[in-house]
């Protein structure tokens, strides 16, 4: 299952630039925060046996970083579970937290995320950022005309795309790609972009 948009997070799709300089990690984020405290890096799907163990989607491009951890924090409240262990299962991480024997005792965790503290998560490779990072950002082009804020990051296959809303309340679509993002500057908080045919209507 999906996070949907309803949720009471936010949800941020990874971000993948087709041969750009920069690029995002799919780390998710709790809240839509400058500095949030938690980061989302998986969905409990359902649970795994018999032994209390949960089948986890991973939503992390650092998964060794999630199965390393020795408390996860689950669900919106982001309640704290020491893990007893943990594995890879295929591209699922298997993951069994202290005091749950049982298939049943975990049943009730079904659908909810994983969050790790953003002081544990991976150390990123120079020009990465966070998604926490990139929304928000507000988008100029080369020429200096701003468009508005980035307001979601969206998974299309291909390439990911971030939705910029403008004041106005109209929303520019720009694909994560070398020729229309240029430059990413976090202490000015702008996104510069170079509009191509099309963009903007």
């Amino acid at each position: 299952m999906m996070l949907g948009r309803g949720e009471a997070f936010s949800r941020a799709t990874a971000v993948r630039f087709a041969g750009a300089p920069e690029n995002v990690s799919p780390l998710h984020f709790l809240m839509s925060d400058d500095n949030p405290q938690y980061l989302v890096v998986g969905e409990i799907l359902k649970p795994f046996g018999f032994r209390g163990e949960v089948k986890i989607k991973v939503i992390t491009d650092y998964p060794k970083n999630l199965v390393k951890q020795k408390t996860v924090y689950v669900g919106k409240t982001a309640r704290a579970y020491q893990v007893e262990g943990a594995r890879f299962h295929s591209n699922y991480v298997l993951m069994k937290f202290v005091g749950y024997e049982s298939d049943a005792s975990v049943a009730k965790l079904r659908g909810e995320i994983v969050q790790i503290p953003v002081a544990e998560a991976a150390n990123l490779k120079k020009n990465q950022y966070f998604h926490y990072q990139i929304i928000g950002l507000n988008a100029v082009t080369t020429e200096g005309q701003a468009l508005g804020a980035v307001a979601e990051i969206l998974e299309t296959g291909a390439n990911d795309v971030y939705l910029v809303r403008t004041p106005e309340g109209k929303e520019i679509l720009l694909p994560a790609i070398k020729s229309v993002i240029k430059k990413i500057d976090l202490d000015a908080k702008t996104l510069t972009v170079e509009l191509i045919p099309g963009l903007v209507e």
